[in-house]
This record gives structure tokens, C-alpha cells and sequence, in this order.
């Protein structure tokens, strides 16, 4: 089902509200097909209940919503968190003799490239970056094998694992909360729950089969808009409706600015 996250937004929306508006329309024609409407007198018991089923459902899949929004907050801080300890153990790096310093430099630049490039759009389709693994282990390897050669490189090396310790765990949350979303189990009790409700008013005895039918419909409309808020921020990195890298884009900018700067001042 990750198709559903490649859909543009207002696609999206429009197949959602459709289905579950032609669901309430079929369940209103067919029940008063059947005749297997309401006595009018029990209009009034069934309403009652048919408020409580609302409430209840109503409730839960607020809950989910505002979940799911928690979700996306939190994924947007542990991106924000891996590209500042990157920017750091970036300037860190500062503090190391030219040759050490351009290699880590370069080697983080490098990865920052890979995260923009490669890695957010395999994670958009729900998918891993071998090669970005890859640069991040060979910069791991390169901090912690790290040997200090003057007195200054022995004072910086211990924030520079710092640092990495920094980006490694952040790099681990962000791609861990952001593949996390909705599951199944979760999604078929909306989808079950979402049913019942909008076919319980189909039980409803009325005059009119416009006024049914239109009411319904827009009862139906209100949890399709719902449904799709949920679908539309369930996995945070999926999809083409995700959180985007613009931290990392802003530091790699910032790379290129500082690169520039110490070129025009005459440093390697």
C-alpha cells in the first residue's frame, strides 16, 4: 500500500472523500432497497445510540490524528538534531592539522550530499541508501581510528567522538521514528469503525431520499477529510507529502560558504 503515499495531495484527498462518500450512498440506497429501515418511532432510541457509536469513534481517531502529528513533530526535531551535530562536528574538525581537517571535512560534506541525494528520496518510496550507510560507517571509522598528532589535535579529539556519538544517535532516531506509522491493525479498525458509523444513519427512517441521502454524504465527507488528515501524516518520510531535508540543505549550503570563505582568505 506505500502507493498511496506517492499520490499528490489533492488526488489523494479527492479519492478518499469519493470512496467513502459512494460508500454512504450505496449504503442508503440498498438499505432502503431492502426496507430495512427504522420504525419511526425508534428513530429517536437509535439516534441516541447512533451519537454514542460518533462520540466514540470520533474520539479515538482524534487521538490518532493528534499522534500522528506528534510523530511528525518528532521526526522534524531529530532531523534538526542530526544536521546541527553534523554543522558541529563539522566546525569541530576546525581544531585538526590542514590534512586531517580537509579529509573529515570532505568526508562530511560528502555524506551530507548523500542524505539530500540519495537517502530522503529511497526513504520517500520506503526504501534504505546502501551508499549513504556506507559513507556514514567510513566517516565512524575514520572519527574513532582518528590519531591525534600535536597537543591541539589531542584536545579536540575528545568533542570530535563527541560529536560523532551526536550525529550516529541521530541519525538512528530519525530514521527509525520516521519510518514508524499507523498500523495495520490500527488502520483496519478505522476503516471498520469509519463503516459502522456512516452506515448506522443509513438505518434512518426519512421522508426524504435527498435529505438522506445529501446528510449521509456529508457525514461520510467528515470522516473521509479525517481520514485522509491521518493518511496525509502517517509516515512521516514517506511519500511525496513527507518531511523534508531542508536542514541538511541549509548546511550544505553553509559548507559551501565557509569553503569559499577560507578559500578567498588563502587557507587549504
Amino acid at each position: 500500500m506505500h502507493w498511496i503515499y506517492d499520490v499528490p495531495l489533492p488526488a489523494l484527498c479527492a479519492l478518499v472523500l469519493a470512496v467513502t462518500v459512494l460508500y454512504a450512498i450505496v449504503a442508503v440506497l440498498g438499505i432502503r432497497r431492502l426496507r430495512w429501515r427504522l420504525d419511526a418511532d425508534d428513530n429517536a432510541t437509535a439516534a441516541a445510540l447512533h451519537a454514542f457509536i460518533g462520540v466514540l469513534y470520533a474520539v479515538a481517531l482524534g487521538l490518532l490524528v493528534v499522534s500522528a502529528q506528534d510523530d511528525n513533530s518528532n521526526v522534524e526535531t531529530a532531523v534538526s538534531a542530526e544536521a546541527n551535530a553534523i554543522g558541529n562536528l563539522y566546525r569541530v574538525t576546525a581544531g585538526l592539522e590542514p590534512a586531517s581537517r580537509v579529509r573529515l571535512g570532505g568526508e562530511i560534506a560528502r555524506y551530507v550530499q548523500m542524505v539530500i541525494a540519495d537517502e530522503w528520496p529511497a526513504t520517500q518510496h520506503a526504501e534504505t541508501s546502501a551508499t549513504t550507510w556506507r559513507a556514514m560507517d567510513r566517516l565512524a571509522n575514520d572519527v574513532y581510528t582518528f590519531v591525534p598528532a600535536t597537543p591541539r589535535e589531542e584536545r579536540v579529539y575528545p568533542q570530535l567522538v563527541g560529536e560523532m556519538e551526536e550525529v550516529l544517535d541521530a541519525r538512528r532516531e530519525r530514521l527509525y521514528l520516521g519510518q514508524q506509522g499507523v498500523g495495520a491493525v490500527t488502520w483496519t479498525i478505522i476503516v471498520i469503525g469509519g463503516m459502522i458509523t456512516i452506515g448506522f444513519a443509513a438505518f434512518f427512517r426519512m421522508t426524504s431520499v435527498r435529505a438522506h441521502l445529501l446528510l449521509t454524504s456529508l457525514a461520510a465527507a467528515m470522516f473521509g477529510l479525517m481520514l485522509f488528515l491521518l493518511l496525509a501524516m502517517d509516515h512521516p518520510l514517506w511519500g511525496r507529502v513527507s518531511i523534508q531535508p531542508d536542514p541538511f540543505v541549509e548546511l550544505q549550503q553553509s559548507f559551501i560558504r565557509q569553503h569559499q570563505e577560507a578559500a578567498s582568505a588563502g587557507f587549504p
